[in-house]
């Protein structure tokens, strides 16, 4: 059996990921989920230990450090699996994740930047998107957003995901083309960086096309109702904004060197990069798509995301470090 553990009450990225593999997984093996905030297919408390302490090849799949604890702790008091880590943040990892790190049997990347940068032994599986699900269709509006243009930013409002960078890029834009709003999508983290990004809307006379809209399980209507999506963010441990944006067939314009974007974003081709809080850079490109400029194909946009970024790709990969011994 595949546990994978999540002590999470909110949705996240890597809530959203776990979420996504499970019933893929779940076409190979048995797979459940131990723990809370998830919507998936569980594995209760008794199982759990049932699996761990009587069954043959049990599989715990960890993404933080108290799940990852919590699985030592089991193993600590004679329970017998495999146990693999996935590293989600882009950050360096403190001195006490790396033992616990080092703990795990085997420890998974999301990106080229992370493979290379952690200091232990890993295997780089991107994360994949459900296609199937993440797809083109038709807009069906956003209540209390007017615009019949929308360019969306989605994540927590928070100064690593970028918002600001985005404001000042599409200010004057927006300003020149009355028909045209900003989205921003997800919970306000920090109030003080939310309201910089009010004033300047105030600023420049497009308060009226500023939305900030709260977290939501429809995201894919938001997409759709997308002309743009922009990734602004300084960092990303991986970005599946990008992935799930760019399935939908929506143009997705992103920061260079964060999470996953230039290897999936070829500029100009599929989609737009530009360097970290380069707003200039940003506004050059808007301009040129902005109002009706020439956009790549959304046949193209998709098909890199159906081809290489799928979650079937994923779970294959997945799959393969379940099985082998500690890398």
């Amino acid at each position: 059996m595949i546990i994978h553990i999540h002590f999470h009450s909110r949705k996240t990225g890597v809530t959203r990921s776990v979420e996504t593999i499970i019933p893929v997984m779940n076409r190979y093996a048995e797979a459940r989920v131990f723990g809370y905030g998830i919507d998936s297919p569980k594995i209760g408390f008794p199982g759990l230990l049932k699996t761990v302490y009587t069954g043959g090849g049990t599989i715990i799949h960890t993404h933080r450090n108290n799940e990852i604890l919590f699985a030592l702790l089991l193993r600590l008091l004679g329970a017998k699996f495999r146990l693999i880590f996935t590293r989600h943040s882009d950050t360096k990892p403190s001195g006490f994740t790396l033992w616990l790190m080092n703990k795990a049997d085997s420890v998974i990347s999301l990106n080229p930047g992370m493979a290379k940068s952690l200091p232990c032994r890993n295997v780089m599986i991107p994360h994949g998107v459900d296609t199937e699900l993440f797809s083109p269709g038709e807009s069906t509006g956003i209540q209390g957003v007017e615009q019949k243009h929308l360019v969306s930013v989605v994540g927590r409002i928070r100064p690593s995901k970028g918002q600001l960078v985005a404001m000042k890029a599409i200010a004057r834009l927006l300003a020149n083309n009355r028909e045209w709003g900003l989205m921003l999508v997800g919970r306000v983290d920090n109030t003080a960086y939310a309201n910089e990004i009010r004033e300047l809307a105030i600023k420049n006379n497009v308060e009226s096309q500023v939305h900030f809209l709260p977290e939501t399980d429809e995201i894919i209507k938001y997409y759709r109702a997308s002309s743009v999506v922009i990734i602004p963010s300084v960092s990303e441990g991986f970005s599946l904004v990008c992935l799930e944006a760019m399935a939908c067939g929506v143009l997705t314009i992103a920061t260079a060197t964060a999470g996953i974007h230039s290897s999936v974003i070829q500029h100009g081709i599929n989609g737009f990069l530009f360097p970290v809080n380069d707003d200039a850079a940003l506004s050059r490109i808007l301009s040129e798509v902005i109002p009706g400029g020439a956009k790549p194909d959304p046949e193209i946009i998709r098909g890199t995301i159906v081809e290489k970024w799928s979650v079937d790709n994923n779970v294959r990969e997945l799959l393969k470090v379940y099985s082998n011994k500690k890398e």
